[in-house]
Formats: C-alpha cells, sequence, structure tokens
C-alpha cells in the first residue's frame, strides 16, 4: 500500500512537470523608432545642384542660392531618418523668401523641427541708371538683375549708396531712397517743396543729411524721410548741376550758369545752410569739387583747372587745361588727376592730366585719341588711373601717364559717365549697357543691356564685406 502511494504522488509529480514546461511564452513588447533627423536637404532643380548645410545641432538648415534663383518656387529633396516621415513633404513646392518650419515624426510619434533659411548669394551689387527712367541692381559679379524700378522720367543722376540705402534721382523731379538690397522704396521727394528742374547730380549723403542741388536752390533733406531741412538760393535764372561734396560740416557746391556774378563755387554751413564763401572766379562748372590737404580742387568750362583754399575761397593755382574741364578731380597720393576736352573740331586737348596737389605743377599728360574725357571723371586704384574718353575705357599708369590697357566694345557709342573700380573689375555704362572689364588686362567679364543710353549716370558698386565704391563724378575723393 505504501509503494502504491509513492508511485501515485511520482506520477503526479511528473505531470505537473510537463505542464509547467508547455506553459505560452513571454512575448517582449515592440520598441517603435524614435529617430527624426533630416539627413540631407538638396536642391535638384537648380543647375549646379545646391545642397544645403543641415547643422544637426541646431536644427537649421542653410544654403545660398545662386543669382536669379526664384526663392518663392523651390521644390527641395529631402531625405530623413529611417520610419519617419517630414512636413512639408519632400518635393513640395514652397516659398522660402523668408524661413520654413520643417517637422520630422519619428515612428513612436515624436517630432523634431527643422528651420530652414535660403539666401541669394551676395556678390556685391552694382546700381544705375538711364535714359528710359529704368533704375538697376545688378549682381556685381556676373551682371544677373537683382531688383528694377521704372521711375517716370529720365535718370541722369550717380546714385549713392549709404548705410543700406541707394538713393538717386530723376528726370520725374524726384529724388528717391530704396532699400538696396530687396529694392524696396523707402521714400520719395515731393516736386512741390523740392524743385529739381535739372536733376543731373548725384546725391551726397553725411551724419544722416542728403544734399542735393535743385534747379534754384541748393537743399539739405533728412536722408531717412525725405523732409526739407533747409535751402540756399543765390541764382534766379541758373542751377545746380554738380554734385556737391561735404567735408568737415561744410558744403561745397557751385551754380552752373553766370548771372550777375553768382556762378561758381559756394561754401555753406552743413547745418543751417548759412553761406560761408562765395568763389565766382570759377565761371560755369559742372566739375564736382574734391577737397585734400587743406585745398579744394574743381574744374571751369573755360577757366582751366583750379585749387581754392577751403577756408577762404581764395584761388591758390590755377592750372590751363584747355577749354572744357567738367569732368571732376580725383586725388590720390599727393596728386590731382583730371580729364579735359575741346569744342568742335578742335582735339588737341583731349586729354588726361596729372597734376601737383600743392604746387598746380603738371606732372604728365596723356593724349586721348577717341575722343575727349571731359564727362568722365578718373578713378584711381591700385596705381592705376582709369578714364573714358570718347568710347574708349583708358586704364593709365598713375605715376608715370604710360597706356596699361584700352578697351573699346563698341563703335559710335560716347562715354558719358565716370568709372568704378570694385571686385578687380571696372565698371562703366558705354553706350546703352553698363559693362564690367578685368582690371588689369581690360578684359570683358560680363555686359547688361539696360535698353537705352546710360548718359552721366555713373555705377555705384557696393561690394560683398559691404564697402561702397562710388564714381570720381560724385565729388569723392579716392
Amino acid at each position: 500500500m505504501k509503494i502504491r502511494l509513492i508511485s501515485l504522488l511520482s506520477i503526479l509529480l511528473l505531470f505537473s512537470t510537463i505542464a509547467c514546461k508547455k506553459k505560452d511564452p513571454v512575448i517582449a513588447p515592440v520598441t517603435k523608432s524614435s529617430a527624426r533627423e533630416i539627413k540631407t536637404f538638396s536642391l535638384a532643380a537648380l543647375n549646379p545642384v545646391v545642397t544645403a548645410i543641415v547643422d544637426a545641432s541646431a536644427k537649421t538648415i542653410k544654403a545660398e542660392l545662386p543669382v536669379g534663383t526664384d526663392l518663392t518656387k523651390i521644390a527641395p529633396t529631402i531625405s530623413v531618418s529611417e520610419k519617419s516621415t517630414v512636413s512639408p513633404a519632400s518635393g513640395v513646392v514652397q516659398d522660402f523668401s523668408k524661413p520654413v518650419t520643417y517637422t520630422v515624426t519619428a515612428e513612436d510619434g515624436t517630432t523634431q523641427a527643422y528651420t530652414v533659411t535660403l539666401t541669394i548669394l551676395n556678390n556685391g551689387t552694382v546700381y544705375i541708371g538711364n535714359l528710359d527712367g529704368n533704375f538697376y541692381a545688378l549682381d556685381a559679379l556676373t551682371g544677373t538683375k537683382k531688383w528694377s524700378f521704372k521711375a517716370g522720367s529720365s535718370i541722369q543722376s550717380t546714385p549713392t549708396v549709404v548705410n543700406g540705402v541707394v538713393f538717386f534721382a530723376s528726370w520725374d523731379k524726384k529724388i528717391y531712397a530704396f532699400d538696396a538690397e530687396s529694392g524696396v522704396k523707402k521714400w520719395e521727394s515731393n516736386p512741390t517743396t523740392l524743385v529739381l528742374n535739372q536733376p543731373f547730380a548725384a546725391p551726397m549723403v553725411v551724419n544722416g543729411m542728403l544734399y542735393y542741388g535743385g534747379d534754384h536752390h541748393l537743399y539739405a533733406i533728412d536722408a531717412a524721410t525725405g523732409a526739407k531741412k533747409w535751402e540756399y538760393q543765390h541764382d534766379e535764372v541758373y542751377g545746380w548741376q554738380a554734385s556737391p561734396t561735404v567735408v568737415d560740416g561744410v558744403v561745397y557746391a557751385s551754380i552752373r550758369g553766370s548771372s550777375g556774378g553768382k556762378s561758381g563755387l559756394h561754401a555753406l554751413n552743413a547745418t543751417t545752410g548759412v553761406l560761408k564763401w562765395h568763389q565766382p572766379d570759377i565761371g560755369i562748372s559742372e566739375s564736382s569739387p574734391a577737397v585734400a590737404g587743406g585745398l579744394l580742387f574743381a574744374g571751369s568750362e573755360f577757366g582751366g583747372f583750379m585749387a581754392f583754399d577751403i577756408a577762404t575761397g581764395a584761388i591758390k593755382w590755377k592750372f590751363d587745361s584747355g577749354l572744357i574741364t567738367y569732368s571732376s578731380p580725383t586725388i590720390a597720393n599727393g596728386v590731382v588727376y583730371i580729364g579735359a576736352g575741346a569744342f568742335g573740331a578742335n582735339t588737341e586737348n583731349n586729354k588726361l592730366y596729372a597734376v601737383d596737389a600743392a604746387t598746380g605743377a603738371k606732372k604728365w599728360e596723356f593724349k586721348t585719341p577717341d575722343g575727349g574725357s571731359d564727362y568722365s571723371s578718373p578713378t584711381v586704384v591700385g596705381g592705376i588711373a582709369y578714364i573714358g574718353a570718347g568710347g574708349t575705357l583708358y586704364a593709365v599708369d598713375a605715376a608715370s601717364g604710360i597706356k596699361k590697357w584700352e578697351a573699346k566694345p563698341e563703335v559710335g557709342n560716347l562715354i558719358l559717365s565716370g568709372p568704378v573700380v570694385a571686385t578687380g573689375l571696372v565698371y562703366l555704362g558705354i553706350g546703352k549697357k553698363l559693362y564690367a572689364f578685368d582690371s588689369a588686362t581690360g578684359s570683358k567679364k560680363w555686359e547688361y543691356d539696360t535698353g537705352r543710353t546710360i548718359d552721366q549716370s555713373s555705377p555705384c558698386v557696393v561690394a560683398k564685406d559691404g564697402t561702397v565704391y562710388h564714381a570720381g563724378i560724385s565729388g569723392m575723393v579716392q
């Protein structure tokens, strides 16, 4: 009996062990992926393809796109972490004129946002106007148009850029101020309060004030708003056509014509417009004055080229450069460079001169056989003087007057604007085109057809680093 009981217990224990071994196994829970990264962000439609830089730490994506790219219609190609999705989706057109947020959703439902900022490559900008009233902002290295504006009439004024704002005048009797980068208009002057009957001049902006010669008045204008601060009138017949120059709180400007001895150079207090002195002996002048070493330099239509004491207006010396010196002087290393021409068939005085700034003694002269250089003002950069004469751009050794090279891309078109040298290029309007030439060799880098003649409007260039380069015709000292 005892043996049977033991056997029964053994059988029960065996069945219990077998039952435990056949119990269903425990299944571990499935873990979903939390990966939510943007791996690549490319713009395959562009030529060449642009791949943006993905900053995994900052969660930002950035790229610079070629000039001319339409930021409002871009469809990026995006790759993300495995098992994740992105919104907006890859390949969907977006407006990148402002930053766009992309959100990556992982398999487990967690999200990560990325901010995408696309900008246009900044190669610098060159600004110019033409006789059709078109004003252009072009890429400085390629000539591709960035933006343009159509004024109500011709633009013969040379633009200037100060603190990110480009200023110019038009024959629609207005001065304009635009955001230099975007082309958004900031203000335009009121023709009833600022009378601009002959808007040839380049605006001069100093210490938040814009100075400009209207027809019979010289104006001081608030550069931020366009509101008139003061006006000065001396002659009731003739106007202020040359660009003013402002140095140490004094505005220097000239009335072009002659009415009872009222023409010539004027020096006015820049804050109040009160006259400090008047020098009529320069006669008729369209030459924008330049100041260096305590002297003021300007050309005369009949009286040659002169230097004046900036404190009194007294003539210090006079250089007889022929009949026409509309060209505005440039001073570099104690030397004044000035272009001259002659009336009619007399071409003997079509020359570029280098004159000692202290004494007026001639250092050298360079004959410009293709025509007079009286309307184009020289620019001196890197030991080379650049000037347009006839239809030819000349590069002349600044120390010796020996020609380095010349460029004449067109036949029969006169140069009526001054060259500007920046970023290794020389910019100049010839005929209806704006040209960029290699400053060392004169080879053409690009041209842009503005549609009509560029007449007296010289280019203004803003380099990539923000440095502004003006033409000599703006009354600037190089």
